[in-house]
């Protein structure tokens, strides 16, 4: 395309924008970023040459074409010296050389020729007759409209050289005596034995030879055993750059939705299969414990206690000497904990979200830092926050010593009452290189489709508005009675039921009442709640799954009461669909995938569906029930939302007015714009809120106000509390933008 542009007449857009849509259909392609470098020249944009440039020597060897471009470059921003010096040094100065290797067309001759003189300071008249394109093309011979597949350049024809005749050589015969002994008794014995019907050994055997041919780390072993993972080169060049380069210990801080998770379960993976890290310790926020679980496990086969088990409590001595452990950063650093974790050592300790360790006086940055580990991995999409102090306390933790003191750092890397701002930013860059890695979209070539986002309000019906506000009434009673603390979890679920449909609230108020010792009052509050048949979210399901009828839709539910609820509903008015559950073993959710892909049109969904599977021919999301954890919201998009999507994503949100639920959604897409978010985005908005105690706590500590004022000044607080964390992440982002830029990309 690029190469047939450059024969043709100038297009009035130029040739930047083809080379930059050539790069993204083949990105990291030698040939294609030579190309993308010479049509940025011929637009006059040496910037993006560079760019294009610096992506070349980063993963291939530059030669005479590379050194051309670089100094036809300088020469547009006006470094003759520089381009000279360029141009001399690979013996390009003359245009009969440069022409040898410029990747443009005879249409550039007279472009290339001007450029060069004028970085060479000659005058077209000081060189004579300038000879014409025919001329030139037929003193150098056909020019090659390839780099990658060049054809061998022409040369002059010189007529043989008489070659003198030379008499045969004397041939002499010679003996070499030769033995050969070899102790056959095993493989005899072998031979004698039953066959080996499975291949087993055989198998065991080639596993051997393939692992002795992978002694470096250019041939990564994780990808067979990589499940439902559709890998990009960016990523597997990070790995590969984490093993060789970085060896184990590294800050990933690619822009968010890039899968830095992807990355570090890679290098995790990796690492395992060689058999160079057995114990392992994975340190994340609280709300994103069971999401590292779920990857880990479904697409990496990787299995890890997780400070949600019931072990931590019952034998924390046990749960802390596990050989792979995922726990929340909070707990990890309590003095209880903490002290078990100092007394052991790691192979592997990998930290998300680890801008939480940029203050070197935290019990989190003291933690990690005290740990006994020999690789580290840091990851955060926004390391460096509010000062430079915090990028050198993380990179401190993967090299100690990489900027000396912070006393040093200070005088040397940064401006006085300045903060922000580098003193000596290429010093500065050069070490963060040997400790950060950062892709960005823009190198990547990442563009998702469109996401549109709606919410359908639910109007309930008397009796189920009626029963939804006794339950808030008798749930904020307990509250108010000293039972908030006893009963927190069941006061969440009771909610949470109670917005979900009639049948999820009636079993989880029958659950609760068998517990208390005054069951009474909660046992009539779930009969009236049984006695409401169908709900009114229900209800507006239907209208919605009425709508497009051919478009596949995927429907998330919480609760399974409301699952069975749902799937009665759709028998009845002769919907087609699919259930997947958690429950469900792997060939019947397989099964399930391929239902929902080949014949019905609808997939009733709980929280773990589709992880590790590829639904991505599925553009519509329902959120029937919403979540009170954001990141939950966040993981469900991501489903569909994700890298690979070439149609634009539909997401619903069914709410019924009045209820805790309409409250959660309200605070999220008002504050923080939820919905508008890249994946990713909204734990990296939240993690300072919740560093303390979870969005969900807080929510449901501002619904348990017992006066319609509380509340609404509760809620106020939790919004005002969104913006600022809106704000604070724009701000540091604009800021990570500006410190590294695209110089720490992998490709």
């Amino acid at each position: 395309m690029l190469e047939n542009a450059f024969a043709g007449a100038r297009s009035k857009d130029g040739y930047l924008a083809l080379a930059e849509t050539a790069e993204r259909a083949c990105p990291g392609d030698p040939h294609i970023l030579c190309l993308a470098a010479t049509a940025a020249l011929l637009d006059g944009r040496a910037d993006k040459a560079q760019t294009y440039l610096k992506r070349y020597a980063k993963r291939y060897v530059p030669g005479s074409t590379c050194h051309l471009l670089a100094a036809l470059a300088l020469g547009q921003q006006n470094k003759l010296a520089a381009a000279r010096d360029l141009l001399q040094r690979h013996a390009l100065a003359d245009w009969v050389n440069a022409w040898r290797v410029f990747p443009g067309a005879v249409a550039q001759q007279s472009w290339l020729m001007t450029a060069l003189d004028a970085i060479m300071g000659r005058a077209t008249a000081a060189r004579g007759h300038k000879p014409s394109a025919r001329a030139a093309t037929a003193k150098l011979g056909t020019k090659p409209r390839s780099l990658a597949r060049a054809p061998a350049l022409s040369a002059p024809t010189v007529a043989p050289a008489a070659t003198p005749s030379l008499s045969a050589l004397e041939q002499l015969p010679v003996e070499i005596p030769l033995a050969i002994e070899a102790d056959l008794t095993a493989f005899l014995s072998a031979c004698a034995g039953p066959g080996e019907s499975e291949g087993a050994w055989f198998n065991l055997r080639a596993q051997l030879a393939h692992l002795g041919l992978a002694e470096g780390f250019d041939e990564l072993l994780c990808l067979p055993h990589l499940q439902g993972i559709e890998t990009f080169w960016y990523q597997t060049e990070t790995v590969r750059k984490v093993m060789k380069q970085f060896h184990g210990r590294v800050l990933l801080a690619d822009e968010v939705g890039l899968g830095k998770t992807v990355e570090a379960g890679m290098v995790l993976k990796e690492y395992l299969l060689r058999g160079m890290v057995a114990r392992v310790l994975i340190l994340v926020p609280a709300t994103l414990v069971g999401q590292w679980r779920e990857e880990l496990e479904t697409k990496f086969g990787i299995s890890c206690v997780t400070s949600y088990d019931t072990l931590l409590r019952d034998d924390p001595a046990k749960f802390w000497a596990a050989p792979q452990i995922i726990a929340s950063l909070p707990l990890a650093r309590r003095s209880e904990h903490a002290a078990r974790l100092l007394a052991q050592s790691f192979d592997l300790v990998i930290v998300d979200e680890a801008h939480h360790l940029r203050d070197h006086t935290s019990a989190s940055y003291k933690l990690v830092d005290g740990l006994t580990k020999r690789f580290l991995l840091l990851l955060s999409a926004t390391p460096v926050q509010n000062n430079l102090i915090e990028l050198y306390n993380l990179l401190t933790l993967l090299k100690p010593g990489i900027f000396k003191t912070q006393k040093e750092f200070r005088a040397r890397y940064m401006v006085a009452g300045k903060p922000r701002q580098p003193a000596n930013p290429e010093r500065l860059r050069d070490l963060m290189r040997d400790a950060m890695i950062r892709n960005t979209r823009a190198v990547v070539a990442l563009k998702l489709p469109r996401r549109n986002a709606s919410t359908r309000y639910a109007d309930a019906g008397a009796g189920e508005d009626f029963a939804y506000q006794e339950l808030a009434a008798m749930v904020r009673a307990l509250a108010a009675d000293g039972h908030q603390n006893r009963h927190r979890l069941a006061m969440h679920h009771l909610l949470g039921a109670a917005g979900s449909s009639p049948a999820a609230a009636a079993a989880a108020i029958a659950r609760f009442a068998a517990r208390q010792t005054d069951a009474t009052p909660w046992q009539q509050l779930g009969a009236r709640w049984t006695a409401l048949g169908t709900g009114a979210k229900e209800t507006t399901l239907l209208e919605l799954l009425a709508r497009n009828p051919t478009e596949k839709k995927l429907v998330f539910i919480h609760h399974r009461e409301t699952m069975s609820s749902l799937a009665d509903l759709l028998t009845k008015n002769g919907i087609s669909f699919t259930r997947f559950e958690g429950g469900m073993s792997g060939p019947a959710k397989d099964a399930a995938i391929a239902d929902f892909r080949e014949r019905v049109g609808v997939l009733l969904c709980t929280e773990s569906g589709g992880e590790g599977r590829n639904i991505q021919f599925c553009n519509t999301l329902i959120n029937f029930d919403i979540p009170w954890n954001p990141m939950a919201i966040e993981q469900r998009i991501g489903r569909i939302d994700r890298i690979g999507q070439t149609r634009e994503v539909f997401v619903f949100n069914l709410v019924t007015r009045g209820t805790a639920d309409e409250q959660v959604l309200r605070l999220l897409d008002e504050k923080i714009n939820m919905f508008e978010l890249v994946v990713g985005e909204a734990g990296a908005i939240l993690g300072e809120l919740e560093e303390e105690r979870g969005f969900a706590e807080l929510v449901l500590d501002a619904w348990l106000e017992t006066t319609e004022a509380g509340r609404t000044a509760a809620f106020n607080d939790i919004g005002r509390r969104l913006d600022q964390a809106l704000h604070q992440y724009s701000d540091a982002k604009a800021l990570d933008d500006a410190l590294f830029g695209e110089d720490f990309e992998t490709a």
